[in-house]
């Protein structure tokens, strides 16, 4: 841990740059920022992700996450940020660390540039977080110690309330079958395996601002999906379509978010897909200090039971799904539900205790869209229900305490889609955090 701090230490003494230290500095066309993040997670998993059985202990373990944040910006016309991250496991690494550094390794969590190529236009290239409307479709998911960014070129346009974004990825992954050798000459296979999920990439995202209060969101997608097995093959690329809007009404008293998704063409088995996504939120601010919100999430799915050549799953590709489906993470993450679907019915409510302390509440009753069946018998629908509490509490400006607790009341359905037999019918999570992100340095200056 300490080496990894003291890499903050040696780069500020090596960029020897001027600092502003909060003076104001006349002919300035540089700025250069330089920001860390330090949040270690402690938590106790007696059944978050999957229902835990009665003959398993729970899982108690901290992770943490450094990061270490550089971005230099010439007269807005070129901007450069890097962002390397350590994720650990506490106990992982060696005491004394060796050569492999196995458990506690360094990697590019952002690497990009952004040009100003017209007045209205940027091009940025490289690794970068792709995060766009409420994170349904493609986010941050900072929740992850690791995050989620994407190795991508992408355009930006914004100009008389319009934002537009398009987004380009093309992978390959050489590890697999070319000997890890980057200059290999023959061979375009790739394989998902320790890799990233798709071969392609092109998304285009438009944002209109419709008032003061209201703006509307147009999202097209296309992913190109390859898993290649063996090196002699030529493995055919699934394509996969989504297209929908998300449409966002803030008032001083109300919140409406609306957002209607529709996929089309192969999932990454090569199965004809046709899915939905339907969600609507509703808050009411009653306060300054209170907020109560109702929701309803309709993600289509196959049936149980039965075989298909036809997908009806929608697939919420990049999506922060902690954010939506229960914080304990049953759906759309680690070993998911069986591609039934889920429908959710959830009410949400916020309390700001004081300046400092604030506390959320939800509960969700979740249900399956599909039939689910198995030979001499109809399950029920019923998936069961969940809670969660958060609290957050701000220590300081740069330092901030956050936990929770959750449970959940499993159904003999979710026990079938999960495939666990004999767990508790109750299944709990606990986490505390504590998050640090100072400011290190500062500083404008002419070139």
């Amino acid at each position: 841990m300490f080496k990894r701090i003291a890499v903050i230490t040696i780069i500020t003494q090596v960029l020897k740059v001027p600092v502003s230290f909060g003076q104001k500095l006349d002919s300035t066309d540089t700025e250069v920022t330089i920001s860390a993040q330090y949040r270690p997670r402690f938590e106790i998993r007696n059944g978050n992700f999957r229902p835990l059985l009665k003959s398993e202990n729970p899982a108690i373990l901290i992770t943490d996450r450094l990061r270490f944040s550089f971005e230099y910006q010439y007269k807005n016309i070129v901007t450069f940020k890097i962002v390397p991250q350590a994720v650990g496991l506490w106990g992982q690494a060696s005491m004394i660390q060796g050569i492999e550094n196995d458990g506690n390794k360094l990697a590019l969590f952002e690497a990009w540039t952004k040009i100003k190529i017209a007045k209205k236009w940027d091009l940025q290239v490289g690794r970068q977080v792709i995060s766009l409307d409420d994170e349904r479709i493609f986010g941050e998911l900072d929740w992850a110690q690791g995050g989620r960014s994407h190795d991508a070129a992408s355009i930006h346009f914004q100009n008389n309330g319009i934002t537009l974004k398009g987004y380009l990825g093309y992978n390959q992954n050489y590890k697999q079958f070319y000997q890890n050798n980057i200059n290999n000459i023959s061979g375009n296979l790739y394989s998902t395996k320790n890799a990233y999920p798709y071969k392609l990439m092109q998304t285009i995202w438009v944002n209109f601002k419709l008032g003061p209060s209201q703006k509307l969101s147009v999202l097209v997608n296309n992913i190109g999906y390859q898993n290649a097995l063996f090196n002699n093959i030529d493995t055919v690329t699934h394509y996969l379509h989504t297209m929908g809007i998300y449409y966002q009404s803030n008032h001083p008293k109300w919140l409406l978010n609306l957002s209607g998704y529709y996929q089309t063409g192969h999932n990454s088995g090569g199965l004809t897909t046709n899915a939905i996504l339907a969600a609507i939120y509703l808050q009411r601010n009653v306060n300054s200090k209170v907020q109560v919100g109702v929701g309803l999430d309709y993600l289509s799915g196959n049936n149980y039971g039965t075989v298909s050549n036809k997908n009806r799953a929608f697939n919420p590709l990049f999506h922060t799904g902690h954010k939506f489906y229960g914080l304990m993470d049953y759906y759309f993450v680690a070993d998911g539900h069986n591609n039934v679907g889920l429908l959710d019915y959830f009410i949400k409510g916020n309390y700001k205790i004081s300046a400092k302390n604030n506390i959320q509440v939800a509960v969700h009753q979740f249900q399956s869209p599909s039939a689910i069946m198995v030979p001499g018998q109809h399950f029920s629908r019923n998936l069961g229900s969940e809670i969660d509490i958060s609290y957050n509490h701000t220590i300081n400006k740069i330092t901030t305490l956050q936990g929770g607790y959750s449970l959940y009341k499993t159904t003999p359905t979710l026990l079938l889609l999960k495939s666990v037999n004999n767990a508790h019918k109750i299944q709990q999570w606990f986490w505390l955090s504590i998050q640090i992100s100072p400011n290190l340095l500062k500083s404008k200056f002419k070139s």
